[in-house]
């Protein structure tokens, strides 16, 4: 039998589920979204090939999901006769306690829950996943792949916060950074795209989706990221508000909020959805097309405050190899880069407009001649990273 591993990663907008031989070659997939309407539609490949489609009729939770493309993974590898090596779990917030692969036991569960109030959209779903996935494969090997080891680097000068340190007995308050494996991957990336070694590589990453971040990169190490304690700070992403003065959740609280009904506002409320009513960028462009003055307003404030981190990781660096985009959003809304590179030229940064309009999935420098910073754009593969990743711990 040809051994394989499964990925799993549960986002705060999708589940995507891919299937790795051991030479990295993409089997199968099987990805589902979720839409603003509580749909949820599922498109992959199979392991023959067949692209197929199709809405979940009873799509009113996320387990539901998983527990439909799961049991569609089990007939697929038992039809073909497929071993698995591993699964794989993206795990976004793995605080400082872990650095590289780790085998999933019962004990590491245990663990991963007190850190669902740091990453309350995706931590109690990343265990979700593994733990329908231990039910539905429970002779399987299972790994956690964590998004905030790669940020275990950034130096406490910029991890740490202003606050005391006895604050909480129970709560380290850390800059732990997230979209780590993206990152990884679009350091690996750009070395071959810009023909330069990765050692000396200086990259400014703009993981923009659901979730977005801005990250600042020596060679393979992380200096500093937006994200921090949580996915919440940082840039302005779909429901989450990102940086804002802490002090309007104490004028919220005497208001009479909840520390729940802040938290719903905080990571449901905000962004691009509270100022627009509506979370998919796609849905915002083409409001703008009509006129639609609040899509507009949110449009801006999100490529504005991209442009602010932009301006201070260069800074930080002081030399730029290139900036990346990644990520949904980033791959695949020309429009949305246009506007952030807008007024960029000062910094070196000049974006060729017939090639950042051109439609394809092809990782692509979309930086004019004149550039004296590449501008690129990278189609982000956390599952393939973290497939690597647990063929080399096995040693494979």
């Amino acid at each position: 039998m040809t051994e394989a591993i499964l990925i799993i990663n549960v986002g705060s907008t999708s589940v995507k589920t891919r299937l790795f031989s051991a030479e990295l070659k993409l089997l199968a997939e099987l990805n589902a979204d979720y839409g603003e309407d509580n749909t949820v539609s599922v498109q992959g490949n199979t392991l023959a090939g067949q692209v197929i489609a199709f809405q979940l009729t009873q799509a009113s939770s996320v387990e539901y999901a998983l527990e439909s493309v799961l049991a569609r993974w089990q007939d697929w590898l038992q039809q073909a006769g497929l071993s698995l090596l591993a699964i794989g779990h993206r795990v976004v917030h793995g605080a400082n306690w872990y650095a590289k692969p780790t085998e999933i036991t019962d004990a590491v569960l245990e663990k991963l829950i007190q850190l669902d109030a740091y990453a309350p959209l995706h931590n109690p779903f990343n265990r979700l996943g593994i733990s329908i996935t231990r039910r539905l494969f429970p002779v399987c090997r299972q790994f956690a792949l964590f998004d905030t080891a790669f940020h275990r680097t950034i130096p406490d000068y910029a991890g740490k916060y202003a606050l005391p340190d006895d604050l909480s007995p129970t709560i380290e308050f850390y800059r732990y950074g997230f979209h780590g494996l993206s990152c990884v991957h679009s350091v690996a990336v750009s070395s071959e795209l810009l023909n330069i070694p990765i050692p000396e590589l200086n990259l400014i990453v703009l993981h923009l989706g659901g979730g977005a971040s801005a990250t600042a990169i020596c060679g393979d190490v992380s200096i500093d990221t937006s994200m921090g304690f949580s996915p919440c700070e940082g840039l302005m992403m779909a429901k989450r508000s990102g940086d804002l003065d802490p002090m309007i959740l104490v004028a919220l609280q005497k208001e009479g909020y909840s520390a729940q009904q802040i938290d719903d506002v905080l990571n449901h409320r905000s962004g691009l959805f509270g100022i627009s009513g509506h979370s998919d960028m796609r849905f915002l462009l083409a409001a703008i097309e009509q006129g639609d003055e609040q899509a507009k307003l949110a449009v801006k404030m999100f490529c504005y405050r991209i442009k602010k981190y932009i301006g201070a990781y260069y800074a930080i660096l002081g030399r730029v190899s290139a900036l990346v985009f990644t990520g949904g959003i980033g791959e695949h809304a020309a429009l949305v880069r246009e506007e952030i590179m807008d007024g960029l030229a000062h910094l070196g940064m000049l974006l060729d407009v017939e090639k950042n309009r051109l439609a394809t999935a092809d990782n692509r420098d979309i930086s004019a001649n004149a550039s004296a910073i590449k501008i690129l754009v990278i189609a982000a593969e956390e599952e393939r990273v973290s497939a690597q990743q647990i063929f080399n711990f096995l040693g494979q």
